[in-house]
Parts: structure tokens; sequence; C-alpha cells
């Protein structure tokens, strides 16, 4: 009997190839070519799932970006206010070779939305979802008077979604100086200036 292909699975084994190569090898070094050899696909059977190299990258961003929100909710599917935004921004920080890994995926992935409205489409939409769900959280510190007053502002959201941005960059091309540790510093000292302090006596 012929063998039964399960294609979501398939796919879904080649996305993550794709972008390990990406993140170990760069956009430039990862063809259509080279995907087949390493996925064990034949460059026709490969077109079924990805018409272009391009489509894999998307396709590759988009699985980091679904692995960063799995990770989240297997640290905190019920995140809540001051607590759960601090969920969410570890498991967006390059905080250990994976993550680092993403983040050189990520980096490959800007430099093709530099010229593609599409991918900085994707971006966007998905940058927005984190916004989203980081307003969340600390519109529920703020009305349980963990943060200050004002604290749930668009500004605050803008300045901790760049941190972030930010710390990608930072540990791909200097990771000696955004070393895990000084990462955690950097978010603790954020966090720690949105929180309401007890008022003496």
């Amino acid at each position: 009997m012929p063998k039964i292909v399960d294609h979501d699975e398939r796919r879904r084994q080649i996305v993550e190839l794709v972008w390990r190569l990406i993140a170990e090898e760069g956009i430039q070094a990862v063809t259509t070519r080279r995907i087949a050899e390493v996925s064990g696909t034949s460059n026709g059977a490969l077109r079924y799932y990805f018409p272009s190299k391009e489509a894999a990258l998307t396709a590759a961003f988009e699985y980091v970006v679904d692995a960063t929100n799995r990770r989240a909710d297997r640290a905190d599917a019920h995140r809540h206010g001051l607590g759960g935004l601090r969920t969410l921004c570890l498991e967006i920080m390059p905080l250990d070779e994976e993550r680092r890994a993403e983040a050189r995926l990520v980096i490959n992935f800007w430099q093709q939305a530099l010229n593609s409205p599409e991918k900085a489409a994707l971006h966007a939409e998905i940058q927005q979802r984190w916004r989203a769900e980081m307003t969340a959280r600390l519109d529920e510190a703020e009305a349980e008077g963990e943060v200050v007053a004002g604290a749930a502002g668009a500004a605050t959201v803008d300045a901790l979604a760049s941190f972030l941005l930010g710390l990608q960059i930072e540990a791909v091309l200097a990771p000696g100086y955004a070393t895990p540790e000084r990462q955690l510093a950097q978010l603790e000292e954020f966090l720690a200036r949105l929180r309401l302090r007890p008022s003496a006596g």
C-alpha cells in the first residue's frame, strides 16, 4: 500500500529545518535546493509546501513566533498583571541558545521585510498582538494597584516593545554584552520603575 503522508506534519518538519538553517547559516546560504537536501525532499515535492524560499522564510518566522507564544503558555497559561507581563517578556528575550537562534532568524526576516510590504505587514501584525497583550497585562496591574497610575499607557508599551526588539539585535550582534544576566537586570529595572511603591508610614 502507498505510504500515507501527513502533509501538515511534514510541512511543520520542513519549517523547523528551515528556521534552523537560516539561524545557523544565514538567509543567503539557504536555497530551495539546500532546504530539499536537508529535509530529504525533492525540489518538486518541496514546491508543494513552499513555492519559493521567501515563502519558506515567512513560514519559519511565523513558526518561531508561535514557539514563543507556546513557551509563554507553558510557563503560565493564565498570565495576569505584572507577573504575566514578565512571563511574556522572558519568552521573547534571547536568554538561551534556542532563543538566540530565533533572534537570528527574526533579524534575517527583517532584512527581507525591508523590501517586502507583505513581510513588513506580517511583522507589524505580530508586534501588535504582543503589544495588545502587554497593554492588557498593564491594565490589570494598574487596576489592582501593582503599578503607578498611568503606567498602562501606550508610551510604556512602546518602550517595552522597543526594548525587547533591541535585545534581540544585541544578543545576535554583541552576545558578550547582552548576556542573560544583563538582559534580566534590564528587564527587572524596567519593571521596577513601573511598580507602585508603598507609601511611607
